[in-house]
């Protein structure tokens, strides 16, 4: 009778423990599958879409003192950095990711730049080179394939650098003048902007930097946003950017916090 017993309470623990054991897996599997779930849905979401471009404009005076050892002859007047695709809110359209492709088409490789932008050459060394070296063709290629790959490679033309560069060169040799003082001069953030606006008819984005002795907040770059353009066009639309001062997921970046502060212009 009492193995009878033993027996009994023995099957019973079996089935409360088999009872335990099933309850946990059920709930370990929907774990698992709500994870899985949502990393497919992280990894599936779309990447951002382009909503303007944004031409950097770079004055070499103040890059080469204060950011970059320039060998000389440095520009005297405005190089292009390059010119961005930006999302609604701002912020650099990422690099091409093969994981999460911004574009069904296959970026051309930097590494094939010096082919496809031999006919335009020139005109890069000329108004878009790399200021640390620019009248070393290496040196300028190694500038214009980060910013290929960083910029280009996830625009509206990412199996086209000729046409991505051109639409830069173009825009940057339609614009005569881009601010009207002189040299040597401090002015505000506002002030320049201002300025920008009374000549070009949209409001710019001011980028600042400091003086190798930290003391003096300079004018560094003017940043200029167009409209993105119909499939097949370059940009060619100005409008107002959306931040006078350089900002990044809402914060200001940079030695310029505020439209009173005052820039030099060397």
């Amino acid at each position: 009778k009492s193995w009878s017993i033993s027996k009994y309470l023995l099957l019973a623990a079996v089935v409360v423990c088999l009872s335990v054991c099933f309850r946990l897996y059920s709930q370990l599997a929907s774990l698992n599958i709500t994870t899985l779930i949502h990393h497919q849905f992280k990894a599936s979401a779309p990447p951002p879409t382009i909503s303007f471009y944004k031409l950097s404009l770079q004055w070499p005076p103040a890059a080469c003192h204060g950011m970059y050892t320039c060998k000389p002859p440095i520009p005297s007047d405005f190089t292009i950095h390059g010119i961005w695709p930006q999302d609604s809110n701002d912020e650099p359209i990422p690099p091409y990711n093969k994981n999460n492709p911004c574009t069904l088409k296959t970026p051309t490789p930097p590494t094939d730049l010096p082919i496809k932008l031999r006919p335009i050459e020139v005109y890069l060394t000329s108004i878009w080179p790399n200021l640390v070296d620019g009248l070393n063709l290496t040196a300028n290629y190694q500038f214009w394939e980060y910013e290929w790959k960083k910029h280009g490679t996830c625009s509206d033309y990412p199996d086209d650098p000729l046409t991505y560069f051109k639409s830069a060169l173009k825009l940057r040799l339609g614009i005569k003048t881009i601010v009207r003082f002189g040299r040597q001069t401090s002015w505000t953030v506002k002030q320049v902007a201002d300025e920008v606006f009374h000549v070009l008819k949209a409001y710019p984005q001011i980028a600042c930097n400091l003086n190798p002795s930290r003391t003096q907040k300079q004018l560094w770059e003017i940043r200029l946003c167009y409209d993105r353009p119909n499939p097949g066009q370059p940009p060619h639309t100005l409008i107002n950017c959306t931040n006078i001062l350089r900002v990044s997921k809402g914060k200001i970046i940079g030695p310029c916090k505020s439209l009173s502060d005052t820039i030099f212009f060397p």
